[in-house]
């Protein structure tokens, strides 16, 4: 199953999400920046790296 952990994009962070929907993922992903690293909004550059981030 997919998955995606902070500090696989340097964050300094405990959190992982796994979904077999990467759409889903991108949207839990959003919500976790936004309460935990206060990240209002994922640039492109930013989206692309999360992607790239994401182990299969």
């Amino acid at each position: 199953m997919p998955s995606f952990k902070c500090k696989d994009v340097g964050m300094a962070c405990k959190f992982e999400v796994k979904d077999e929907n990467q759409d889903e993922m991108m949207q839990i992903i959003a919500m976790h920046g936004d309460k935990s690293h206060n990240i209002k909004s994922i640039s492109p550059e930013m989206s692309e790296k999360i992607k790239k981030a994401i182990k299969k």
